[in-house]
């Protein structure tokens, strides 16, 4: 498996992280902290109660891969040149339960969530061509959102 690149570079992985954060509403700041506001923010877009948004995790969403091959990518991005005896990569990865969003594009905390969550994760295993086709097709929907935002013309690529 060809390992994404902000598994790999942390420079582009923040990059998208924090893109979440400012537009997908990734979050909370601090799993491990209550923090009312941002779960009151997600009921209401959400059209839910508080408590069900709560359990929308992306640890449960399935646009959060944690297949072997993205954990290995995951980890070897985290332990860079170190020797696999001197590295806390497993550590970090296993005590914030990463994965990595596939719609955004960046590691990505279980216990968080984004305005995105989807039903279904997370996934585990190598793809299957419905589950391809579906984050696909999810990710266009946000391209797209993310070019009338611009205010780009898609066709011409030029500002309208």
């Amino acid at each position: 498996m060809k390992c994404p690149i902000a598994t790999q570079d942390i420079h582009i992985n923040l990059k998208n992280r924090n893109k979440a954060f400012k537009e997908y509403g990734y979050g909370p700041a601090n799993p491990e902290i209550e923090d009312d506001e941002f779960w009151n923010a997600r009921a209401k877009e959400w059209n839910t109660s508080v408590d069900n948004a709560k359990t929308m995790r992306c640890g449960n969403c399935s646009a959060f891969i944690q297949t072997p091959d993205m954990m290995e990518c995951i980890i070897s991005g985290i332990q860079g040149e170190e020797s696999d005896d001197e590295t806390y990569a497993n550590e970090v990865v296993d005590e914030a339960d990463l994965g990595y969003c596939e719609l955004f594009e960046f590691k990505c905390a279980a216990d968080r969530t984004c305005s995105a969550w989807l039903v279904g994760g997370p996934i585990t295993e190598p793809m299957t061509s419905k589950q391809k086709a579906m984050l696909k097709f999810a990710k266009m929907d946000y391209e797209e959102e993310e070019d009338e935002d611009s205010g780009m013309d898609e066709e011409s690529g030029e500002e309208s």
